[in-house]
């Protein structure tokens, strides 16, 4: 029979995830959550659940990890699942207190891709994964299953946090970090985002976002109170003219940030010198309503459709270059498959040198022969 302490320190080295469910006392979490997440000091393990509908961590050494399932969870859970080195291992508890194995599979992170995939690549997001504010958002179903008809959002928002990941995944736990998202909506994406810093990496993160619908705003900061989430906020603003956060902002993110607001989300972060940006535009009118002919390229313009996607190419390009004069390396990234969603590019930018206006003047000179508008050409302005 197994020793389910001696079972996760063998694994430890190599874990993804260790997974304690169908408590013997209804006094217990119905569920806990342990996980490797990283630090100054080297990888510790976080341990996750829920009380009273309120999130609760604790982070341990292995060594203390390994003492706290022998005292406090070995025994109270009739199922326990550990996943280490791409495999999944599960078992069962006897009447005798023992824990006994019942099966071993490939650890599989999503549905419809391939296990050696998924082997290959440490997704930061799985189905599966215990991230209850998505199941009120209508993401994932009460035992934490996509829902069918969210599958593209939920791509879109994975796809978002692994680019996320691949900047952050090395900041220490216990770091202060601070986000804004522009045009959060129903804030898919920042709940991710502050399990993936508060939870994941155990950053002391801080997320505001601003939305124009009070209803919407309400519900956010509903499902943030439900679980705990006290350095999550929710405002209602128009990004475009009211007082926004005056501190120090590491992060702007917009998700679909509809038209211009992409453009003062941009501008703002330029100005408050965040350090990050991670923008994702929609619905971009402004150059296509008022450009005109007047060049080479005016046989871009002829047709519709061509001239509102030569709009949106020519806004963003106009923003990446704004924000290299502003300082920032900047790269354009096919977001996510056009299949899953036509706003598929995103810009993302890091600040790391000095001010300039190399680009500044190519920039006029193409407004003034096509005669277009473009707010972040205008916000920028000294």
């Amino acid at each position: 029979m197994a020793d389910i302490s001696t079972e996760f320190d063998s694994a430890a080295a190599s874990l993804g995830q260790a997974v304690f469910s169908q408590p013997v006392s209804s006094s217990d979490s119905s569920k806990v959550t342990l996980r490797p997440i990283a630090s100054k000091t080297g990888t510790l393990i976080q341990a996750e659940w829920f009380q009273s509908n309120k999130a609760f961590h604790k982070n341990m050494s292995v060594e203390n990890a390994v003492s706290y399932i022998r005292d406090e969870l070995s025994g109270k859970y009739r199922q326990v699942l550990i996943v280490s080195g791409g495999t999944a291992v599960q078992y069962i508890l006897k009447r005798d207190g023992t824990y006994k194995r019942t099966g071993t599979s490939a650890a599989v992170s999503r549905p419809g891709a391939p296990a050696s995939h998924d082997r290959a690549k440490n997704r930061v997001l799985s189905e599966g994964d215990a991230i209850p504010a998505l199941v009120d958002l209508g993401i994932f179903t009460q035992d934490y299953k996509i829902i069918k008809s969210k599958y593209d959002k939920f791509k879109q928002i994975n796809r978002f946090v692994e680019l996320v990941d691949d900047e952050f995944k090395n900041l220490p736990s216990g770091s202060e970090f601070t986000i804004l998202d522009f045009g959060c909506g129903k804030s898919y994406l920042t709940f991710i985002l502050y399990w993936y810093f508060a939870v994941k990496r155990g950053v002391n993160v801080s997320i505001i976002g601003y939305d124009l619908k009070e209803d919407v705003v309400a519900n956010c900061k509903a499902v943030a109170a439900r679980y705990g989430y006290d350095r999550l906020s929710f405002h209602v603003a128009d990004v475009t003219k009211d007082a926004l956060y005056d501190r120090k902002i590491d992060m702007v993110v917009t998700l679909h940030a509809c038209d211009i607001a992409t453009d003062y989300a941009l501008d703002y972060a330029i100005k408050k010198g965040a350090k990050h940006i991670f923008s994702v535009p929609c619905c971009q009118h402004e150059v296509n309503l008022s450009i005109h002919s007047g060049g080479d390229l005016d046989i871009l313009l002829r047709h519709g459709i061509i001239k509102e996607r030569v709009s949106a190419l020519l806004t963003d390009s106009i923003r990446a270059s704004l924000l290299e004069d502003a300082g920032y390396s900047v790269d354009m990234i096919e977001f996510i498959d056009f299949e899953h969603s036509p706003k598929n590019l995103m810009i993302r930018a890091k600040l790391t040198h000095t001010p300039s206006a190399k680009n500044r003047a190519a920039v006029l000179s193409l407004q003034q022969k096509y005669g277009f508008e473009q707010s972040l050409i205008k916000l920028t302005e000294k």
